[in-house]
């Protein structure tokens, strides 16, 4: 048995947004690895952080351990780090879904069209 779908676009503009989608995860996994790289080379520097009465509270924070996109447990500064490169990964992977599905539905459609075409001569 099967379920009717009802698609109220076409399905190449469809095809077109989860290929962007796909497109802005890639941009932002790149962009992300970038400006990760520079947080990390701040944070090797002493002067980044000097210890006094302001800053030993939040490196405290910044550093306490934090559940992680990966399941595990980070210090807070990686898990955001990995989080936000986690976003661009999953918005790629829907894109990349996404297309797939259309691509299988407009093949679907397609044979299902013939099928009736055939049937009905």
């Amino acid at each position: 048995m099967s379920n009717f779908v009802e698609i109220r676009s076409s399905p190449a503009e469809i095809i077109s947004i989860a290929t962007g989608l796909s497109n802005r995860g890639a941009d932002l996994v790149t962009a992300v690895s970038g400006i990760c790289h520079e947080i990390e080379a701040q944070e090797r520097e002493p002067k980044t952080f000097p210890s006094d009465q302001f800053t030993d509270p939040f490196v405290a924070q910044y550093k306490k351990v934090a559940d992680a996109t990966d399941g595990d447990g980070h210090p807070a500064n990686e898990a955001v780090r990995l989080g936000a490169a986690y976003c661009g990964t999953k918005l790629t992977e829907i894109g990349d879904f996404v297309n797939k599905a259309m691509v299988n539905y407009e093949a679907g459609d397609q044979q299902g069209a013939t099928e009736i075409n055939q049937s009905a001569r």
